[in-house]
């Protein structure tokens, strides 16, 4: 088993590289939904309604979850402490006057 950067700098385990086997099995329904087996989703921090990225690797899914904590905060400086909500419509307002 070797570990392979990911996007974002992650790190997720690829058992195949080193002639791993399939850890379980899980059934494409007609809406092209997935249950994710009990044991992969104890390996990775899952909870329901975690955003996932999906990348296609060699014929094969990869399925981790997204870290939106980095995320949160980050236009934060441009509202000036500012609302969120007063914010925006501040600014949509300074755009029907320019057009």
């Amino acid at each position: 088993m070797v570990d392979n950067p990911g996007p974002d700098g992650m790190m997720f385990l690829d058992l195949y590289d080193q002639g791993g086997t399939c850890m379980s099995t899980a059934t494409v329904g007609s809406r092209y939904q997935v249950v994710i087996p009990r044991a992969a989703r104890k390996l990775i921090p899952l909870r329901p309604h975690t955003k996932v990225n999906i990348e296609v690797r060699d014929h094969c899914l990869v399925v981790y979850p997204v870290n939106v904590a980095r995320w949160r905060g980050i236009g934060k400086a441009l509202a000036n402490g500012k609302d969120a909500t007063d914010y925006v419509r501040a600014l949509r307002s300074e755009w029907d006057r320019r057009a």
